[in-house]
C-alpha cells in the first residue's frame, strides 16, 4: 500500500511516501533560516513559507519515490497512491490548517482514502520504520515505556500495543526541548538553541553550575523544567557579556546535563515501578548524541533494549512519522469519513 503523508504541525514543511513501512522518499523543507532573527517560529510566517512551500515538496516526494515519473505529471503519480495521512495536531493551528487543506484536496480530486494522525502517535511510531530493504526488522516487546521529547512537549507513556497508549508522566510546563532553545537565548545564541547548546556542551564542565533536577524528589513520573530555567537565569543575569562569552561551553554543559539528568531519573523510576520489555525514543531532543548515549547506558545497566529510528535523521519532525501512524491506523480501520468535516486540533492528545 503506497501512502502519502504530509506533517505542517510547525516549522517543517514534510512530505513522505512510504510502501507499508518502507520509506520511499522523505521530503523536509525547513524553515530554521526564516525564524533565526526573530529567536523562534512566528506562526503567521510559518503558515505562508507551508503556503509557499507544500506543493513543491508533494511533488518532489513523487519524484523521489518513483512514483512520478520525469514524463508524468501529479495526475499520473497518484493514481500509484492509495492513502493520504496528515497531521491534525498537537502543534500550531494556522500552520496545521495548511497541511490539511492540501490532505483534503488530494483526497477529494483523486478519490483517495485518509486517515488523521496524532504528531506524537507519529514521533513514537517512527520507531517501525523501515527502508526500502525492510530493514531494520524490529521485534519490539510489549508493553514498551516510550520517552518522547521535543521542542514541544515531553513525555512518558506506557504503550501496550500500537494504538494502546497510557501518558504516565509529562511536563507541567516547558517542554526540555523548549528549555534547551531558552537557555542558548539567555546565552546571546539564534534559533533554535538545541543543536547550539549540545556543540558548545561537548567542550564544556557540565559540573561548573549546580542547578536543580525540578520535581526529582516527587514520586511520580512528571517533569517541570520552568524552575531549571529559572535557576540559570537568575545565577548569570548579572553576568556581563565577555564572562558568558567566555564561559558558554561549561554553561551549556551545567544546563544540557541538568535537562538530561531530569529525563533519566524520571524515566529510571518508571523503568522500576511498571517493569516494561523495552524501551522507545523519539522526538527532535533524542537526535543529541550525548543523551541518546546516556539512554543506551541507562537502558544497559536496567538490561532492556532500547530502540530509537534507525535514521538519527527520523528523530525531528518529518512525513514518513505520520506515514507509519497513519498505516497502523488504517490497519484498525481509522478512516475519516467525512473528509469535509476534519478540523485541526493545536491540542489534540495522545
Amino acid at each position: 500500500m503506497k501512502i502519502l503523508a504530509i506533517e505542517t504541525s510547525c516549522d517543517d514543511t514534510c512530505v513522505a511516501i512510504l510502501d507499508n513501512q518502507k520509506i520511499l522518499s522523505n521530503v523536509i523543507s525547513s524553515q530554521i533560516d526564516l525564524f533565526k532573527k526573530w529567536g523562534g517560529v512566528v506562526p503567521d510566517i510559518a503558515k505562508r513559507a507551508h503556503q509557499d512551500r507544500i506543493w513543491p515538496v508533494v511533488n518532489e516526494a513523487l519524484k523521489r519515490s518513483g512514483l512520478m515519473k520525469d514524463k508524468d505529471g501529479i495526475d499520473e503519480a497518484m493514481k500509484k497512491v492509495d492513502l493520504v495521512a496528515v497531521t491534525q495536531g498537537p502543534g500550531l493551528a494556522i500552520a496545521l490548517g495548511v497541511g490539511i487543506d492540501v490532505a483534503k484536496e488530494l483526497v477529494t480530486k483523486y478519490k483517495k482514502k485518509l486517515v488523521a494522525v496524532n504528531h506524537i502517535e507519529g514521533h513514537i511510531l517512527s520507531n517501525f520504520l523501515k527502508n526500502r530493504n525492510g530493514k531494520p526488522n524490529r521485534k519490539i516487546k510489549f508493553p514498551t515505556l516510550v520517552l518522547t521529547v521535543s521542542g514541544g512537549h515531553t513525555k512518558l507513556v506506557l504503550m501496550k500495543g500500537i494504538g494502546k497508549y497510557e501518558v504516565i508522566g509529562q511536563s507541567l510546563d516547558d517542554a526540555a526541548g523548549e528549555a534547551l532553545d531558552k537557555a542558548s537565548k539567555m546565552l546571546g545564541f539564534s534559533y533554535p538553541g538545541g543543536p547550539i547548546i549540545e556543540r558548545l556542551a561537548k567542550e564544556g564542565n557540565k559540573n561548573f553550575l549546580k542547578l536543580p533536577r525540578p520535581m526529582s524528589q516527587f514520586k511520580n513520573y512528571d517533569y517541570s523544567f520552568s524552575g531549571l530555567k529559572t535557576s540559570f537565569y537568575y545565577q548569570i543575569r548579572e553576568w556581563k557579556k565577555e564572562r558568558i562569552s567566555k564561559r558558554a561551553k561549561d554553561l551549556a554543559a551545567s544546563f544540557q546535563n541538568a535537562v538530561f539528568d531530569s529525563l533519566l531519573i524520571k524515566l529510571s523510576r518508571a523503568i522500576d515501578g511498571l517493569k516494561p520489555k523495552s524501551l522507545l525514543a523519539s522526538g527532535g531532543v533524542m537526535a543529541n548524541l550525548e543523551l541518546r548515549k546516556r539512554l543506551r547506558k541507562l537502558a544497559k545497566e536496567k538490561g532492556l533494549p532500547v530502540y530509537m529510528p534507525f535514521k538519527k535523521e527520523l528523530n525531528t519532525d518529518n512525513g514518513a512519522m505520520i506515514g507509519i501512524a497513519g498505516y497502523y491506523k488504517y490497519k484498525r480501520s481509522e478512516l475519516i469519513k467525512k473528509v469535509d468535516r476534519l478540523e485541526r486540533q493545536s491540542r489534540l492528545e495522545l
